[in-house]
């Protein structure tokens, strides 16, 4: 056959010809031809000889078309061509001299040799002639003799296994020994049955993988040994019994051999013997030694220390089943250890230790416990003990009354201790917020209105100008949290009360640390219960910011020149009514040498007053100057919050006396006599008798007294009782305070508060009641009483209701059903 022409090709780079030139068949590398050069290749289809290498190839004779390709080349062409020159294919010679069927007495002497070399490996010598045995191995599978060689391997290794078993069924008895002895064979047949199948690669792949059950020589041998051993009841159970025996003295704190351990179950799990034959063995005795264990331990230890044991022991279990047990036992194993130490004993720890616990602030058991409950449903009675818990110590908090000065920051501590467990016990889970906050709630609101009454007497210690000691960031994170427990109160109204009258008194007597934090505050209680609730106290602040305007513009006004010659300065507060807490009415006589007084401060909200001359001037100006400025108002006086600084000369020399308008009264009766009697002192002044006595008892008591008592250690006071002024008060101090007496609630004024509140409670009710039915005209009692409950945010009383109910069907707002009578209709 001619050659067959090739195209001219351009040379390749030097760095890509290495590459593919050297896959040729039949001939070493030819040189590449020079660039430009042209070149053609003679290859035979068939040829039954070697072709001779130093042939010569005939040169393609440069044609016009040839001129073309090689200038196509030098021009670029981005044809790819190939590297090789040429591929030439040979026809190898079949060797004659290689028989179709190797002889009997070949195979034989093969097997002879392959026999002897086993059995020196069986017996742990060290045959040194393995490539030749491999070689023999290989040349009886390409000759069909795998099964042959398989048969007779199998044959070898079941006599020498059988061998071994008459070796450990002897040793069976001997306890101490016999996992060792075991281990020994174990490992030895091991090493050996790796041996054999890297000589027997051959047969491994040829015949075994395929044609047997085995994936493999050593696979084939392990299953010999499983079946003639290890399957042998008796030699079985020795050895689980003796493994478990090992793991329960490791358990007991012994030291045992770990190593030995691991060995026999790796062979228990090679032999597909872990799972069904010492698994649940080893899985019952960890059940029935932790179960003792947690009985024997419950009795010794308190719940706390049971705790911390029980954990020590699921690490220590898991870390043994990691050191020398098989990975799938991890699980089953920690969990049966769990629930003996942990689940079952659940319900005893909780009821014997939780209190406890709580109290002091043993996080870490409590934490072990919420862990190990975590998918258990003994973590409902967790939570329901973590609830009776917070209501138990809450009740305990607010249910005493000797305790009600200390109640608000024992809650704030309490409720700080109960956040810090939730964050880091339980981890801020949602269903144990929900219980702390149910919880919180439901113990706070127990003891009806008292709660919100000393918290907004805390707020107003926080607030007062005496606070000015703490700093802003402190008192403003501690306004923080007392606001988080005033979202638990029902009674809200009632804290609005109570916190409209200290702050008005914060107001009118300057007592405020700041009218920012007063807003701040204010910004958060509106934020919480909305514009409505706040309305009122912003009204507050409002009229307050007036007055000083008002104060202003009257000391420039011409009403004020006028009398400015008078020595008493002047202010007044005006305030809304409808903004401000009511306070009682009191004529007071006013001693006729007032003008001792450097200062005075009036607060204006409907007061009768007995003028005086000297005073006359002043507020006549003022009403004046107020009535030319707000046409079709009217000014009414009221001096229960007045204030002034009197000077007094004793023997120590002259000092300032802050003092409340009522104390300024009583303390210049004494300009005109050194002693008076308590009668004599009610009959100058005219005060109410209940107000007098506690005047005259924070006058005569405390450190700096200004009147001496008769009976100074008597508490209460006579009619006759006699005082005298104290000419020889002494003290460091150049103003000194009396008047604290006006900002603390009297017992008249919580009560006034209190019974205001509950009749704005039975205004609020009929106003729903009636809102209700007009919008439905027709309910039931049940029906009319969930609406209510749905509606009002103040705690309700079922007798209330019905009391409201029964005014409003006597006044004919409802009617009752004729033929029902827990049936109401709105009567329009």
């Amino acid at each position: 056959m001619p050659p067959r022409q090739s195209a001219k090709k351009r040379k390749a780079p030097d760095g890509n010809q290495s590459t593919l030139d050297s896959f040729r068949l039949g001939g070493v590398r030819a040189k590449a031809p020079a660039t430009g050069a042209t070149s053609s290749s003679a290859v035979p289809r068939a040829s039954a000889s070697k072709a001779p290498e130093n042939k010569s190839v005939p040169k393609e004779p440069k044609t016009r078309a040839n001129d073309s390709l090689n200038a196509a080349s030098l021009l670029g062409s981005f044809r790819r061509q190939p590297l090789v020159d040429r591929i030439v294919i040979q026809q190898c010679q079949q060797d004659d001299s290689r028989p179709d069927v190797l002889p009997d007495d070949k195979i034989q002497a093969s097997w002879k040799k392959l026999e002897a070399l086993l059995n020196a490996i069986l017996k742990g010598e060290t045959p040194t002639s393995f490539q030749e045995a491999y070689r023999i191995c290989q040349t009886m599978c390409l000759y069909n003799q795998a099964k042959f060689l398989h048969d007779n391997l199998k044959t070898t290794l079941d006599k020498h296994i059988h061998t071994e078993g008459e070796i450990l069924s002897k040793a069976v008895d001997d306890e101490a020994l016999f996992l060792d002895t075991l281990n020994t064979h174990w490992t030895k047949l091991d090493q050996q049955l790796a041996t054999i199948r890297n000589i027997f690669m051959e047969l491994d792949r040829r015949y075994v993988m395929r044609e047997t059950e085995h994936a493999s020589i050593v696979e084939l041998g392990k299953t010999m040994f499983r079946k003639t051993i290890m399957e042998v009841p008796r030699i079985q159970a020795r050895t689980v019994a003796q493994l478990l025996d090992l793991i329960k003295r490791h358990r007991d704190g012994e030291t045992v051999d770990e190593t030995l351990i691991k060995s026999m179950t790796q062979m228990l799990h090679d032999l597909s013997l872990y799972v069904d034959y010492f698994e649940p063995g080893f899985l019952t005795a960890t059940d029935e030694y932790y179960a003792k264990e947690a009985e024997e331990k419950l009795r010794t230890l308190l719940p706390q220390a049971y705790l911390l044991h029980a954990e020590k022991r699921i690490r220590e279990e898991t870390a043994r089943t990691l050191k020398y047990l098989q990975f799938c036992t991890k699980t089953p194993c920690a969990e049966c250890v769990i629930r003996n130490l942990i689940h079952d004993q659940h319900e005893s720890l909780l009821d014997r230790g939780f209190d406890n616990m709580m109290d002091d602030d043993d996080k870490e058991p409590l934490k072990i416990l919420n862990d190990y409950l975590l998918e258990h449903h003994g973590r409902d009675r967790l939570r329901a003990a973590f609830g009776s818990y917070i209501k138990k110590r809450g009740l305990e908090m607010i249910k005493d009354p000797s305790k009600d000065n200390r109640m608000v920051p024992s809650l704030l501590a309490y409720k700080g201790r109960l956040d810090d467990v939730l964050d880091k016990v339980f981890r801020n889970n949602a269903s144990f917020v929900n219980v702390l906050k149910e919880s919180f709630e439901q113990f706070i609101n127990t003891r009806n209105n008292k709660p919100a009454e000393q918290l907004a007497k805390f707020i107003d210690q926080k607030l007062r100008a005496q606070g000015k000691k703490q700093a802003d960031d402190d008192l403003e994170a501690t306004l923080d949290r007392v606001l988080v427990i005033f979202r638990f109160l029902q009674g809200k109204d009632t804290f609005e009360a109570f916190y409209k009258r200290y702050l008005a008194k914060r107001l009118l007597l300057n007592r405020s640390v700041a009218h920012d934090m007063e807003k701040s505050v204010l910004e958060k209680i509106k934020n919480e219960c909305g514009p409505d609730f706040t309305k009122n106290l912003e009204g507050m602040f409002k009229d307050i910011e007036i007055s000083l305007d008002l104060n202003n513009a009257f000391k420039e006004s011409k009403e004020y020149a006028d009398v400015s010659n008078q020595r008493s300065a002047f202010s007044v507060n005006v305030l809304a009514q409808a903004f401000w807490p009511t306070y009682s009415s009191s004529e007071v006589i006013m001693p006729q040498n007032v003008s001792n007084c450097s200062f005075f401060s009036f607060f204006l909200f409907m007061l009768t007053w007995v003028p005086f001359s000297q005073m006359v001037e002043l507020q006549n100006a003022y009403e004046a100057f107020y009535k030319a400025t707000h046409k079709g108002k009217r000014l009414t006086w009221r001096n229960a919050l007045g204030t002034c600084t009197v000077k007094a000369r004793f023997a120590q020399g002259l000092k300032e006396l802050a003092v409340s308008q009522f104390q300024a009264v009583v303390l210049l009766l004494f300009n005109d006599a050194d002693t008076l009697t308590y009668k004599e002192i009610a009959t100058a002044t005219n005060l109410d008798d209940k107000e007098l006595r506690r005047i005259m008892v924070s006058l005569s008591r405390g450190e700096s007294k200004a009147l001496l008592k008769e009976r100074q250690d008597a508490a209460d006071i006579q009619d006759d009782e006699k005082f005298t002024f104290n000419a020889g008060l002494t003290s460091d101090k150049f103003r000194l305070r009396f008047n604290m007496l006006q900002q603390e609630q009297s017992p008249e004024e919580n009560k006034d508060t209190q019974a205001k509140v509950l009749v704005n409670r039975q205004h609020q009710l009929e106003a729903a009641i009636v809102r209700i039915m007009k919008a439905k005209k027709t309910l039931t009692h049940a029906a009319l009483v969930n609406e209510l409950f749905q509606q009002l945010k103040f705690p309700l009383d079922a007798t209330d209701i019905k009391k409201r109910i029964e005014t409003l069907i006597d006044r004919d707002y409802l009617s009752r059903d004729p033929k029902d009578n827990s049936l109401y209709h709105y009567q329009s």
